[in-house]
């Protein structure tokens, strides 16, 4: 029997024409993907797709099982929602859902922060991409979500959520180049150029991930022979970052905490990085349950702040916003 994630998985090639965007969806590197199908398709003993160097699409076989797959979906979503609703039946309920980034590292301290008691309310988070999050609030699946821009052009709000959907600005999150407390680079007083991180041994992202197409844009004007290490976490990235003498380019949110304990420092870099805003998203038609509207103010009021101390003479906070004073 198919797993439910491979069916997911199946249809969401379906709907994007590509295993990378459908892989980007389920927070899964391509790879990754591409190997669950392929298992998907010997175990079941039929050909799911065809691929070819513009995209994916589903073979005749593949597109009997997607019909048959969002059957399945449909029915496990209803059971999940049956259990859930007996489960807290007489209990208040605050549905979150966030962009990867966010729900890890920032909804818990926004929740953290937040007045109402978790004896009272039941809390539950998902994650997921754009796309997702802006079908989970049609589909009255969650009461408030969380998305970041990376991956989107510009730093406007994304347009799949213009339509019929309210979003609030909550703050920028921007990338910084990270080191661990023993790397040379960590006591350094001047900015490295983009050539030295270019020439350093690298820990990355995984290829279709937004920070991994910007490090590869970044990296890309400059001559060097790079090695590197990739993984599909951030979590991973920090660890071998923190315990060794690579170096790596991470979202200032993910890093916070390891930077206020000092086990990882932020390097200044000779050009501005960029930031991109987070956005807290609702259904229009049913407004923001009180909870909710109360965890986006929090979030707003607090937004990605970082401790003041450790960003170094050429970083400054302000407004919950890094900000590179030289450019």
């Amino acid at each position: 029997m198919p797993q439910l994630a491979d069916l997911d998985l199946l249809l969401s090639v379906e709907r994007y024409g590509s295993v990378g965007k459908a892989a980007q969806a389920h927070s899964l590197s391509q790879p990754a993907a591409s190997i669950r199908i392929s298992a998907m398709e010997r175990r079941l003993g039929l050909r799911l797709l065809e691929r070819s160097p513009t995209g994916s699409k589903l073979t005749e076989e593949g597109e009997m099982l997607a019909k048959y797959a969002r059957n399945v979906m449909h029915a496990a979503r209803e059971l999940l929602e049956f259990g859930s609703g007996s489960q807290s039946a007489g209990a208040e309920r605050l549905r979150l859902a966030g962009s990867p980034g966010v729900a890890e590292h920032l909804i818990p301290e926004w929740l953290n922060r937040s007045g109402f008691s978790f004896g009272e309310v039941r809390v539950e988070v998902q994650t997921g991409g754009v796309d997702e999050l802006r079908q989970l609030i049609r589909a009255d699946r969650v009461d408030l979500a969380f998305v970041d821009g990376w991956g989107q052009a510009g730093s406007q709000v994304p347009k799949q959520f213009r339509e019929d959907l309210v979003t609030q600005y909550i703050c920028d999150d921007r990338l910084a180049v990270v080191v661990g407390a023993l790397h040379p680079w960590a006591r350094r007083r001047g900015p490295v150029t983009v050539q030295e991180l270019a020439s350093a041994q690298l820990v990355l992202r995984e290829r279709g991930s937004g920070l991994r197409e910007f490090t590869d844009e970044l990296l890309g004007s400059a001559r060097a022979s790079r090695s590197y290490v990739e993984f599909p976490s951030s979590a991973a990235v920090k660890q071998v970052v923190a315990t060794g003498q690579r170096v790596t380019v991470l979202n200032i949110s993910t890093v916070r905490s390891e930077i206020a304990e000092g086990r990882l420092r932020l390097v200044p870099v000779d050009q501005e990085m960029p930031a991109k805003p987070i956005y807290a998203a609702w259904s229009e038609r049913r407004g923001l349950p009180g909870h909710a509207r109360e965890l986006v103010d929090i979030a707003a009021s607090k937004g990605s702040p970082m401790p003041g101390d450790e960003l170094g003479p050429k970083f400054t906070s302000t407004g919950g916003i890094t900000v590179d004073v030289h450019s």
